[in-house]
């Protein structure tokens, strides 16, 4: 059947990745489409919504300002949404968020509306494609130990950088490699190979000033929010190293190997040390010992994201690290019947696997020099 609401297309992308200058780029070679944009800035003033309506003639540049949509502003968002749909006629809506805002919550208020809001946003617009812009000369130096980014290289409201690069890579439909005029080929190959490990089921597009084909990012269909949920490359890992441990009787202790198999030896990511493996223990973690491990980066780690299983605690200690930045901390209790282990995948470059099982391995026990670890312990290393 044909579906005649208003499709929507959402532009995440850390700050000065080029999604201002890709709103006027589709602005500019909009086809046959009559575009209507929504710009969202954390500023009183949003200075790129001043540039769009420069640069464009036409009505439908809606500016919202002092917050982000993906929280504070996400009844703003539908709100006005609506309403440029009761004043003036548009076939597309293109969403531009701010550069430290997180896509998730956009999607689901676009898919689901919000509990305050009475706008029901299903019934006029359908959710179509979800774009990350990265700047892949950003990426290529917060990932890179050791070089740091010109100015101060961080994000607003506590966000890190790692943090929101990442993300947006792991829930996208498309991911437009942008810069990249800015970056040497060869480091240009390996950013998509971690891309490609990170978000396996996006598209990838590498474009310099944000120039990419409307038909690309417009109207493609792509979306659907269970499958992205679902599509992050480190969830894909455990459940597909879960199923080959299980179908091959592997250890627990040992766990995991390679994520993906060996069928990409020959591949671009394998040609560019780009792996992932799950590591898997059924002992304890050492609780100090182990933080001090996570805040640790070599920058060989891209990303980690699971659930460990600490010693003198009942709470399961959630991690989430994106290059330097690492989060970690209660998420909840284990239950009695719970399987009750550490479960961490591994996505990286260069990474040396033996040492990080091995090191692992050395933490992952309930007995520190004779004794058991504490509860206070265990508080103090992962405080709630």
């Amino acid at each position: 059947m044909a579906d005649d609401r208003i499709p929507v297309t959402v532009l995440s992308g850390y700050l000065g990745a080029g999604k201002t200058t890709m709103v006027n780029h589709l602005l500019a070679n909009p086809g046959d489409r009559r575009i209507a944009v929504i710009l969202n800035d954390m500023g009183e003033v949003n200075v790129d919504a001043e540039l769009v309506a420069r640069e464009n003639d036409e009505e439908g540049v809606v500016d919202l300002s002092n917050g982000c949509i993906c929280c504070r502003l996400q009844d703003d968002l539908l709100s006005e949404a609506a309403a440029l749909a009761e004043s003036r006629e548009f076939d597309y809506l293109l969403v531009e968020s701010s550069g430290i805002s997180e896509p998730i919550p956009i999607a689901r208020a676009f898919t689901e509306g919000t509990d305050d809001s009475e706008v029901d946003p299903t019934e006029r617009f359908r959710l179509d494609t979800m774009v990350t812009v990265l700047d892949s000369y950003g990426f290529w130096k917060e990932f890179d130990a050791g070089e740091s980014l010109p100015g101060d290289g961080e994000p607003a409201a506590d966000r890190p950088l790692a943090d929101v690069l990442v993300e947006g890579i792991e829930f996208c439909d498309v991911l437009v490699l942008n810069k990249t005029d800015m970056v040497p080929d060869d480091v240009l190959d390996k950013i998509e190979s971690v891309a490609d490990r990170l978000g396996p089921r996006a598209k990838r597009i590498r474009t310099s000033y944000s120039e990419v084909d409307p038909d690309d990012v417009l109207d493609t269909g792509r979306f659907d929010f269970e499958t992205a949920k679902r599509s992050p490359g480190w969830k894909r890992a455990i459940a597909e190293s879960e199923a080959k441990g299980e179908s091959s009787g592997e250890s627990r202790r040992e766990g995991g190997g390679h994520a993906h198999g060996h069928d990409h030896a020959e591949g671009a990511a394998a040609a560019h040390g780009v792996d992932s493996f799950v590591y898997r223990s059924t002992d304890a973690l050492d609780p100090e010992p182990f933080a001090d491990w996570l805040d640790d980066w070599d920058g060989a780690i891209v990303r980690a994201k699971g659930v460990a299983n600490v010693a003198g605690t009942d709470e399961v200690i959630g991690v989430s690290q994106a290059g330097p930045s690492v989060q970690a901390g209660p998420i909840g209790e284990w239950a009695p019947d719970d399987d009750r282990r550490t479960r961490l995948v591994f996505i990286g470059s260069e990474m040396d696997e033996a040492k990080i099982r091995g090191e692992l391995d050395d933490l992952a026990t309930a007995e520190v020099d004779g004794k058991t670890a504490t509860g206070e312990e265990a508080t103090e290393a992962f405080p709630l």
